[in-house]
């Protein structure tokens, strides 16, 4: 398969199938299609006599309408769960079929996952197919289309189809096996050479389509789970009442990721080995209006607090732990997290749902579950505060992630933004933009745990626990093994778009004390994205050295410069109280001769020998 993407959404290109080779343009809807060579009659399959008389065997134009109206339709990339109707909509009525199922492969439990049926087959449709199993499951086990008798299969699983006449093709993308479409005809009705020619030229187009639009569900997912975190982390000083800070929680995470269930358990003071159930979200929370109280010893939520380890089910029905309330429906899938600050548990984050979770909800719940502990465990460290310690405790975690996290979840957004155009013009291009979000997306979980790790209570000699992979990509610990110079370069690689040419001088630079480089790094970092986000600068240039009683840094972009009604606001703010905590100098100036130059001066504070050597 030849494809071609251009920037207007007009796609062309050739779809090149046994003997048929079609030609088509998506914009204005046209088609051609021509023959290579007189068609060959293969010898039948089993079962395989009879004809279907609504298409000849050489297929015309309306006969190929149905495929140039799902390649129309892939142009507009619908969601993932629309682009499997439409395209197993394409296949029944290209070949006037009876049935047909399509569904995806499954990597977790092994089995094709049925997400889509047509007509008398809802009646009779499976949910997922073992290996060998039906026709998704011998497509699974082989890797080989089937053409034949259904009742014909090794193992089939559908009684009522047992003398369809069925043709089975792999959903295949490069050499990766993505899932399954299956079309069949109720007797006396059979499938001819020319018909799975069409449905395998169905097959192929939407296999690409589908690759791109699960790529597309992850990074929108993705985007999803990372606002929701943003949401819940700016929301975690409002106040100091447990149960408001959880139910708001509660709250984004039904409206945010859709989950219907919700329920934040916590500890009881007087007895740990009970949770109090008194925050809900979702339909639990309209329907169960009272305190419930759990022990840890039953359910998967008692589980998870009672081995302060997260259970993930995802069929509640071959668990038995799995505790439904009086009066709603069962969910399908539960995740339970616990809630665990140092040696304790506070509670446990539990979620429900009728389809199955996977890795990235564990771990975004993991990391939502992390910022509740330090929320819980900071509203039990107010009480005891005063009211000037707990304002100055606000405000440098309102500096922390305004200057770290929410800078990163910027720059994912931005990229985020441009994904589908880049797709459009190049592949290639569409990868790299991929792959650097994905880069920003590990460095935001690991600037989070890291985060978290310094925000635990001085009392508690412990924080959440992070991988040797997550602090090489927090900012703090790049500090450390490399000192400003290789923190600011890999801080550049991830953040600063194509677009902008990037130039560093940090010829004269010395490693300084590592409060001094990460204030310089933060305001760096700042700066960066003020650049990025608002400049229309196309270069930026970043500066270090230490001179006898200084360490300096200077960003200077030649973008659209501070205007007349320029106002400081909270990034300016941080940067200049950071710069001055460690008595130093802040200074932002109208560059030469356009654009903004932001320059910061610290007292001069050298390294211990036998720190790492940034150039190493």
């Amino acid at each position: 398969m030849d494809k071609r993407c251009r920037a207007n959404r007009q796609l062309v290109g050739t779809l090149d199938v046994g003997a048929t080779t079609l030609t088509f343009t998506v914009n204005a809807a046209t088609f051609e299609h021509t023959r290579k060579t007189p068609p060959r009659t293969p010898a039948p399959a089993a079962g395989n006599s009879g004809t279907l008389t609504t298409m000849s065997d050489n297929p015309s134009s309306s006969a190929l309408a149905p495929l140039g109206s799902l390649l129309a339709e892939i142009a507009q990339a619908p969601p993932l769960a629309r682009l499997l109707e439409l395209i197993l909509d394409a296949a029944c009525r290209g070949v006037h079929a009876d049935t047909g199922v399509i569904g995806l492969y499954d990597a977790t439990a092994d089995v094709m996952r049925t997400l889509a049926a047509h007509q008398s087959v809802e009646a009779h449709m499976v949910k997922a197919c073992a290996r060998g199993e039906g026709v998704g499951g011998l497509i699974l086990a082989t890797g080989e289309p089937y053409v034949g008798r259904y009742g014909d299969l090794p193992k089939p699983i559908v009684a009522a189809m047992t003398e369809h006449h069925v043709v089975g093709l792999p959903l295949r993308w490069c050499d990766q096996l993505l899932g399954y479409l299956s079309i069949s005809l109720v007797p006396p009705r059979r499938f001819r050479p020319p018909h799975v020619e069409l449905l395998t030229m169905i097959a192929n187009a939407g296999a690409t389509a589908i690759e791109n639009a699960q790529r597309q569900d992850v990074e929108r997912r993705r985007s999803l789970r990372f606002e929701l975190i943003a949401r819940i982390a700016a929301d975690i000083h409002r106040d100091s009442d447990p149960d408001a800070l959880l139910q708001r929680a509660a709250d984004a995470i039904h409206s945010v990721l859709k989950f219907p269930n919700v329920d934040i358990p916590l500890i009881d003071d007087n007895d740990p080995r009970t949770l109090v159930l008194r925050v809900r979200g979702g339909t639990y929370k309209r329907k169960i209006q009272q305190e419930d109280r759990l022990s840890i010893d039953s359910g998967i939520m008692g589980a998870a607090a009672r081995e302060r380890k997260t259970q993930l089910v995802n069929d509640i029905r071959a668990d038995p732990r799995y505790l439904c309330p009086p009066g709603v429906t069962p969910a399908q899938a539960e995740l339970a997290v616990p809630i665990c600050s140092a040696d304790r548990v506070l509670g446990v984050l539990n979620v429900e749902g009728n389809r199955r979770f996977d890795e990235l909800d564990r771990r975004s719940l993991e990391v939502i579950a992390d910022y509740l502990a330090v929320a819980l465990d900071n509203a039990r460290l107010s009480g005891r505060a005063s009211e000037v310690a707990v304002m100055a405790e606000r405000q440098r975690l309102a500096r922390e992630l305004h200057d770290n996290v929410t800078q990163i979840l910027s720059s994912m957004s931005l990229l985020s933004q441009t994904l589908s155009a880049a797709w459009q013009r190049s592949p290639e291009e569409g990868e790299k933009r991929v792959a650097r979000l994905q880069q920003l997306a590990q460095t935001a979980f690991a600037e989070l745990r890291m985060l978290l790790r310094q925000l635990a209570p001085p009392d508690s000699d412990a924080g959440p626990a992070i991988s040797r992979q997550g602090r090489s990509l927090s900012g703090l610990e790049n500090l450390r093994q490399q000192a400003l110079p290789g923190a600011l370069n890999k801080l550049l690689a991830a953040v600063v778009p194509d677009a902008i040419a990037v130039k560093t001088n940090f010829a004269g630079y010395v490693p300084q004390r590592l409060e001094n480089e990460e204030a310089l790094y933060r305001v760096c970092q700042e700066a960066v994205s003020n650049t990025v986000r608002h400049a229309a600068a196309k270069r930026l240039r970043i500066e270090a050295a230490v001179t006898v009683r200084e360490a300096v840094l200077r960003v200077t972009d030649d973008g659209n410069g501070l205007g007349n009604e320029f106002r400081p606001g909270v990034g300016l703010g941080s940067m200049r109280t950071r710069v001055e905590i460690l008595h130093g100098q802040f200074r932002i100036a109208p560059a030469d001769p356009r654009g903004t130059v932001i320059e910061a001066r610290i007292p001069r504070a050298d390294r211990e020998q036998g720190s790492p050597d940034p150039t190493a």
